[in-house]
Order: C-alpha cells, then sequence, then structure tokens
C-alpha cells in the first residue's frame, strides 16, 4: 500500500527548512527520494541535512510560528495521549477516548498513522541513499543505526495502535508494486522492531544522550518491546544491561526541573528527547497547557498520589480534606496545577475562571510562573525515555520472574527516595501481587504526563475495566468496546486500496 506520497515527496526538504540548518536555498532542491536527481546525496553535509529532518520528527505537528496550530499527541504535544487513560481529559481525542473510534474518526486515529508512516519513509529514503554519500565507513554505520531506530520507534508505535501493519524497508515510488502492499502480522513487525534496535544498540556508541540516540536508547526501547510482548526474561535482562553499564543515573536536580529547559542540558537521566531550540524550532506548550484548559489532569490522577507517609489518602493520618495537596508526594505538586498555586506570572490559579471542570491542570514541562501569552516560545525538550523509566521496567519484568526480590525493592527504592522526592521505601516482605500493584502505582505517579500510561494500560490489558470505570470532567461516561484494543485505519487508506485494486489490504477486524 502506498500512503499519502504527496507529503512524503516534500517531507524532508519542509522539515529541513524548520531548522534553518542548511541555507534558505534548500527548498529549491529536488525532492530527496529522488536518487536519480543527482543533486542530493553525495557529501557529508546532505547526511546531516536528511539526519537533522528525520530527527525533526521527534516534535513534529506543531507550526513553529503559530501557538494555535497545538499538534496535539506529537512533540510537547505528548501529555495529549493522557487523555485516551485515567490520568486526563481532552475534548480533542474525545471520540477515541470514549469509545467511539471509527475508520473516519481522525486526530490521533489518523495522525498516529500518517505521522507514523512519513517518518518511516524519511528513514528509508535516507537508508536508500546513505551509501552515495562520500563519508568516513564508521561513521555512516553510526547514521544507520540512529536512522534504523528511529524507524524501529515509529514501527512500534503503529504495531501498538493497529496490530498489523504494512512493513516496508525500501521507499514507496509511484510504480503499481507500491499500491498493492498488505498488512504484515504484528509479530513480524516486532521481530523487524527488535532487529532495528538491536542493530543501533551494537552500533551506536556507548555514551551519554546528547540529543543523539546512543546504546542506551536503543537498550530502553528493546526493553520496552520485552514488556510489551510479555517477554519478562529478555526485558529484565535488557534493563540490567543498561543498570550494569552505568551511562545513565536519576538527576539530582529536582524531579520538575528534569522536564524544564534549565535542567535538561547534560542530565544523566535523560535518555531519548525531542529537542527544542528556540527561535528555530519551539512549542507552545507554556500557553497550551496554562491558559487553555483544552487538556486537564483528573482526580482519579491526583487522588492517586500517596502522602509522605506512603499511604493512600484513603488510609493516611496525614491526609486533610480541607488542604488534600499538604503532606502528599511532592511529584504532585510537581507535575500538576492545583487550585490555589500562584502560575502566569504569579496569579491564583482557579478552575473555574478559565472553566476548568476537573479542577487541574498540566504542569510537567510547563514553566507556569511565566506571564505567559499566545505567542510564546517554549523551548522545553519532551522527554520520552528517562532512567527512572529503566529501573521501573526491570522492577516490573524481575518481579513477573522472581517475585518481590532484593533487586525489584531497589529498584523501586532508587525511583522512590531520591533527592527531591523522598518517599518512603515500599513495605518489606510484599507478595507478588502486591508488589506488582506497587510497581503499577509507582509508573502512573512517576510518569504522569509523559504519554505513557495509555500503552501501559494496553499491555497490562487493564484498559478494557479502568476505562469503563470513567467519567469525563464533562460529565461523559467512558466506554471501552473490545474491539478497540486496536485501531482501525484511516479510511482514506482502505479508500485508496480500493481504488487501486488492492485486495490484500484489509481494515482492522471489528471495523470491516
Amino acid at each position: 500500500m502506498k500512503y499519502n506520497i504527496k507529503y512524503w515527496i516534500i517531507l524532508l526538504p519542509v522539515m529541513i527548512i524548520l531548522f534553518d540548518s542548511c541555507g534558505k536555498d534548500f527548498l529549491n532542491r529536488n525532492p530527496l527520494d529522488q536518487q536519480s536527481s543527482g543533486t542530493f546525496w553525495k557529501t557529508k553535509a546532505d547526511a546531516d541535512q536528511a539526519l537533522t529532518a528525520i530527527y525533526s520528527y521527534l516534535i513534529q505537528g506543531y507550526n513553529y510560528t503559530n501557538a494555535n496550530n497545538t499538534g496535539q499527541g506529537w512533540g510537547a504535544g505528548t501529555p495529549y495521549w493522557e487523555t485516551l487513560s485515567d490520568n486526563a481529559y481532552s475534548g480533542a481525542f474525545s471520540n477515541v477516548a470514549n469509545g467511539s473510534i471509527e475508520p473516519t474518526t481522525g486526530t490521533i486515529q489518523s495522525d498516529a498513522y500518517n505521522t507514523a508512516y512519513r517518518a518511516i519513509e524519511a528513514c528509508n529514503v535516507f537508508m536508500a541513499n546513505i551509501g552515495n554519500v562520500t563519508m568516513d565507513n564508521t561513521e555512516r554505520n553510526t547514521y544507520i543505526a540512529e536512522v534504523r531506530f528511529i524507524r524501529g520507534y515509529y514501527y512500534f508505535l503503529l504495531a501498538q495502535l493497529y496490530g498489523d501493519v504494512v512493513l516496508t524497508f525500501q521507499p514507496l515510488g509511484k510504480e503499481a508494486a507500491s499500491y498493492q502492499l498488505g498488512r504484515s502480522p504484528k509479530a513480524v513487525v516486532l521481530d523487524s522492531v527488535l532487529g532495528d534496535f538491536r542493530f543501533a544498540a551494537a552500533n551506536l556508541p556507548n555514551t551519554a544522550y546528547k540529543g543523539h540516540v546512543v546504546r542506551g536508547t536503543a537498550l530502553g526501547y528493546i526493553t520496552k518491546v520485552f514488556l510489551t510482548v510479555h517477554n519478562f526474561q529478555e526485558a529484565a535482562a535488557t534493563a540490567r544491561t543498561i543498570m550494569t553499564e552505568g551511562r545513565f543515573s536519576l538527576y539530582t536536580g529536582g524531579y520538575r526541573k528534569l522536564f524544564l529547559k534549565s535542567g535538561q542540558d547534560n542530565n544523566p537521566e535523560i535518555m531519548f528527547s525531542g529537542r527544542y531550540q528556540v527561535p528555530n524550532a519551539y512549542s507552545p506548550a507554556d500557553y497550551l497547557y496554562t491558559y487553555s484548559a483544552s487538556f486537564q489532569p483528573m482526580g482519579y490522577l491526583v487522588n492517586d498520589y500517596e502522602c509522605i507517609d506512603g499511604q493512600p489518602i484513603t488510609t493516611s493520618p496525614l491526609y486533610d480534606p480541607a488542604n488534600p495537596y499538604n503532606n502528599r508526594d511532592p511529584r504532585l505538586l510537581a507535575t500538576i496545577l492545583v487550585p490555589g498555586v500562584l502560575y502566569k506570572g504569579g496569579i491564583a490559579f482557579d478552575p473555574a475562571a478559565i472553566t476548568a471542570s476537573s479542577g487541574f491542570l498540566n504542569k510537567k514541562g510547563v514553566d507556569s510562573t511565566r506571564a505567559t501569552v499566545i505567542g510564546t516560545q517554549s523551548d522545553q525538550d519532551w522527554v520520552y525515555l528517562r532512567y527512572a523509566d529503566v529501573l521501573l521496567m526491570y522492577a516490573e519484568a524481575q518481579n513477573e520472574i522472581a517475585g518481590a526480590d532484593a533487586s525489584v525493592y531497589e529498584a523501586v527504592k532508587a525511583v522512590r527516595t531520591r533527592a527531591s522526592v523522598g518517599m518512603p521505601v515500599l513495605p518489606a516482605g510484599l507478595s507478588q501481587d502486591a508488589m506488582r500493584i506497587a510497581i503499577r502505582h509507582e509508573r502512573r505517579i512517576e510518569l504522569a504526563m509523559e504519554g505513557q500510561r495509555y500503552f501501559d494500560l494496553k499491555r497490562w490489558g487493564t484498559d478494557r475495566t479502568i476505562i469503563p470505570t470513567l467519567i469525563d470532567p464533562s460529565g461523559s461516561p467512558r466506554k471501552f468496546p473490545l474491539r478497540d484494543t486496536l485501531w482501525p485505519v484511516p479510511q482514506s487508506e482502505m479508500d485508496i486500496a480500493a481504488a487501486y485494486g488492492n485486495k490484500i489490504f484489509r481494515q482492522t477486524p471489528g471495523w470491516q
């Protein structure tokens, strides 16, 4: 199947110009997927331009000069994935969130498909042409490893959302064969993802992360894939490799600063991110999350933060309903803007004043203290993977293998007790089931607003039981038809297949 090729043809030059790294005349060059043009893919500078364009997908979705173009789901709009879970609410993805998803739904249902394939096509174009570039072979291999990682990253997203998907490692042209591809089984797609990630892990430098993916980045995502398929032995072993190699550590400069620009350069905890740089690439995050009520954390999440004695609010003697945010896990006030807290240059947050019906706004990845206006250029990097996640993935996998052994306790303890958090260690003697519950709670709290909760619920199989219990701030109940475990591909793709007589490209079961 050949997807939206008109976008792919122009993609790389368009994304490169956003970064303005190579001169204003770049748009006059021939499209990068046209190898025969002979005007590109010759020098290392060409390869650098193309690689920069591929990395730019990690912040795609925003119009860098118009803060109204929110780009929900991508870059600094990644928190919108939380609205598909019990953590947050937004009208932007309401059809998907409330179980009314259809092939024609659009928003994230189609954006996830189209954006991922555009990124994959850019990677395949790169792979098909990098051999023509005059450069050192060792350096070329590193570039290939970076691009294969990013290709695997987007195929991993597709497989989680749509299951069986079109799998191709060559650029799609205009020949008839490009319109006749079918969907490969999810297991085959995930095998290819692991192949890309393993190649990356074997060929990337084993160093700290500074904007380009490194060995630890690839190992972290290998761990995620193994957790997704419930291969706990391999997941634990891969996470343990990251821990043993010692290239990453928990940041000691403050939990909140992990998500603000001042704490992100050379941060030892960050393993993968989408990097913004004013004035060439910026997001409207500070405006979006502090002036707009289009994204709201929900009370289900807020109530799940423990008190500082490690007990839930339902049993802790420290919980005061009259002052519900006192004596709580410090990550609560670092993540969620609660009523009465100063924001927007010194104003006390009043949910009613901006119609935030849930009572809360997002604070993670947002400089909520600035007097934000709609044109604000936010430069916080969006963090996709960090070492705390690796520790929790290790704890989860190892607990499934051996129960709550000492290494499981140590991994969770490191996350809970680090500087700026200081929560108590878990009670001794937890059963495997009790530790599983504790780890899942810890993931929810530690990674809240980072776009991971929805995917955690999917791989745990708890989406189908948790989501139907939710009532949105709008008063609408959530639903979760079982077919929603996988999404339909956009109807536009089915129409293209039909127009070209493709008989093997079929809709996701449940939407035929």
